[in-house]
């Protein structure tokens, strides 16, 4: 009697007959894909960081270049604006004499009202700004060197009210000075202007050098137009500039 056995045995043929490596080698192209878009998304995600840090830098850089221009536009009206003023004859010149000078120019007929080069002296030019304010340019001269914290000022006293400071002066090595002042008191509210030796923080003059007053004027807006010159006559020359005693005795004259 032929008996056969058969193999019941299990073949697992995908890991005994040599072809166990086909399913990594048909993983690896997946493999190959996704590192890909890694690595892209890695470079995309940089590019976007270096975009967005240029982009910062550049929206700074042009926000510092609108803050310097919008600065120097500034600085230039501010220049246009003193030049305007530098130009301006204003409405009347008044010359402050030395406080001594003063007291005896008066009782000096004939004499020279220029003072002399020793004593402290200045020529304020008053003129009208913009909404009823005044300006004043300052030119002194002859001032000395001060210690102990002293400044020199040029004081605005009003009509009524406390004297504004118009600026200090700050006297170079020739002793000479220059301020310019603006949004003063209106034209009919000026009384008279003192150049001064003061303490640190003064807020009236303190040891007066030299004086004016001021002549009773009133602003353009105010004033009626000048009348037209009769048949035969000319128009007065501009006025000139005056001394505070001949200023304060032509006003007092009238």
């Amino acid at each position: 009697m032929d008996t056969t056995v058969t193999d019941t045995k299990p073949t697992f043929a995908r890991l005994t007959e040599g072809k166990a490596n086909r399913s990594w080698r048909a993983a690896i192209p997946a493999v190959v894909v996704v590192v890909a878009l890694v690595a892209l998304l890695a470079y995309l995600a940089s590019s976007l960081s270096s975009a967005s840090q240029k982009a910062a830098v550049a929206q700074r850089d042009a926000d510092d270049a609108h803050q310097q221009m919008a600065t120097m536009t500034k600085q230039v009206g501010s220049m246009q604006q003193d030049l305007a003023l530098a130009r301006d004859p204003g409405r009347t010149t008044v010359v402050l004499q030395p406080a001594d000078a003063a007291a005896t120019s008066s009782k000096k007929k004939g004499a020279d009202a220029t003072p002399a080069p020793e004593t402290a002296w200045a020529a304020v030019t008053w003129g009208e700004g913009a909404g009823g304010k005044t300006w004043m340019r300052v030119n002194a001269y002859g001032l000395a060197k001060l210690e102990n914290g002293q400044t020199f000022h040029l004081w605005l006293t009003p009509a009524s009210g406390a004297p504004v400071d118009v600026g200090a002066l700050d006297a170079d090595q020739n002793g000479s000075a220059y301020v310019l002042a603006q949004n003063l008191p209106a034209l009919d509210q000026g009384k008279s202007v003192t150049l001064s030796q003061d303490d640190q923080g003064a807020k009236a003059p303190g040891k007066v050098l030299a004086k004016a007053d001021l002549p009773k004027l009133q602003p353009s807006a105010n004033a009626a137009p000048p009348a037209a010159p009769a048949q035969g006559q000319t128009q007065n020359a501009l006025p000139q500039a005056r001394s505070g005693s001949s200023t304060q005795q032509m006003h007092q004259g009238k």
